[in-house]
């Protein structure tokens, strides 16, 4: 049985102004003696947020029926899938660093029409930021930041527009009459309450079918019945996908692991498999899972080519090149656990056969050297191509901040 992990969170609440408790702002904790953020990768933060919120602790154990703020990178706010959480109960907070480009425009309107909450987070007034104030429900007002001035000069405007006010940073009992008798809805602050560390239990997913996953979910082939079989196989991804798919409501009894698979929908697996992901790599380079992807559709590209082995094989090669750094083991042991082709285990340890020129050829295009032996029939030119078409595949995952 695998060992459960510790999991925390920190959450502070948001109150209206009656002093009674709104909604809850969730934040990443890396410990529950470290009440304070800690520098990770805001992606991968974020990610660790939602998947031990609604993966192992379950969002009504920490925040009931009123609503959850969480924080949202540029990246998770470009990414195109179908967010897997409920619209109803998730406030999407847009971080004060992102920019009000035209992507970042459309990308928060189009949440906002699925019938997400939009709250801006730490606003100041500034004239280089008004472009989201169209898109919000919430602005949250950094009120130390912006200073009594700014505050009785802006709130009247923002009211006008429609949008509710949250005050953020109360400390004293001064500020939040200041703040209520100005306008403000909602107040949040060390005045009320200080972050408060939710501590839960997790299973720890193993890497190998979560990379496995992610790989299958942007198959455009893919038969969801091999996805139910990929989850199946991991107690921590099956426990995390049923108690996700439980919360989409209605009195549907969840039969089977392809029973919530197929409720589930491939959109939400394909934003739901990537946030997997972001929120186990913490301790690795995420440069190093690039890679791998890298790696992997070149060689299923030379293998669609070359029509010996499914090019299915030839993903997995690529895939797996980089396990050995992934998981800190001699690669050959881990081999031993996997019920591989010998063909493919040859490939990745002794780089032998088509498979391992396939292999041989993408480390060679990583280094900028062309003294490998080509895969039969190709030439350099095609070579270089299918290199920069797994690249721009492995971008469109938008696994990087």
């Amino acid at each position: 049985m695998d060992k459960l992990n510790n999991i925390y969170i920190g959450r502070q609440p948001i109150f209206d102004a009656n002093m009674r408790v709104y909604a809850y702002e969730l934040l990443f904790r890396a410990s529950a003696e470290e009440n304070r953020a800690k520098v990770i990768g805001g992606d991968s933060a974020t990610a660790q947020v939602i998947m031990n919120l609604f993966g192992d602790m379950g969002l009504s154990n920490v925040v009931g029926e009123r609503k959850a703020f969480i924080n949202f990178t540029e990246g998770l706010l470009l990414r195109e899938n179908r967010p897997f959480f409920p619209r109803k109960q998730v406030v999407i907070e847009v971080l004060e660093n992102i920019e009000p480009t035209a992507e970042i425009l459309a990308a928060i309107h189009k949440l906002r029409d699925e019938g997400f909450t939009i709250a801006l987070d730490d606003y100041v007034f500034h004239p280089s930021a008004e472009a989201f104030e169209e898109y919000a429900d919430i602005v949250k007002v950094d009120i130390l930041e912006a200073g009594p001035k700014k505050l009785v000069e802006h709130v009247p405007k923002m009211k006008e527009k429609g949008v509710k006010l949250l005050a953020e940073k109360v400390e004293t009992r001064e500020q939040f009459d200041f703040c209520k008798k100005l306008g403000f809805d909602y107040f949040q602050g060390y005045f009320f309450s200080r972050p408060k560390i939710i501590e839960g239990k997790s299973l720890p997913a193993n890497k190998v079918p979560v990379l496995r996953l992610l790989s299958s979910v942007y198959d455009p082939d893919i038969d969801m019945n091999k996805l139910s079989e990929i989850i199946s196989q991991d107690v921590s991804m099956s426990q995390k996908l049923l108690k996700m798919a439980s919360m989409s409501g209605g009195n549907h009894q969840i039969s089977s692991i392809h029973d919530a698979v197929l409720r589930f929908g491939l959109k939400r697996l394909q934003s739901w498999a990537s946030v997997l992901v972001l929120s186990n790599i913490n301790d690795k380079p995420s440069e190093l899972f690039v890679m791998s992807l890298i790696r992997a559709k070149f060689c299923e590209l030379v293998g669609d080519k070359v029509g010996d082995f499914n090019k299915d094989s030839y993903f997995t090669v690529g895939l797996f090149s980089t396990l050995d750094a992934v998981m800190d083991q001699p690669l050959a042991e881990l081999l031993s656990e996997l019920n591989f082709d010998a063909k493919i285990k040859e490939a990745l340890i002794k780089g032998t056969g088509s498979l391992g020129r396939a292999l041989k050829a993408v480390k060679g295009m990583e280094a900028s050297k062309m003294d490998f032996e080509l895969p039969e029939g190709l030439t350099p030119s095609e070579i270089s191509q299918m290199y920069l078409e797994a690249m721009q595949f492995t971008e469109s995952l938008k696994l990087v901040e």
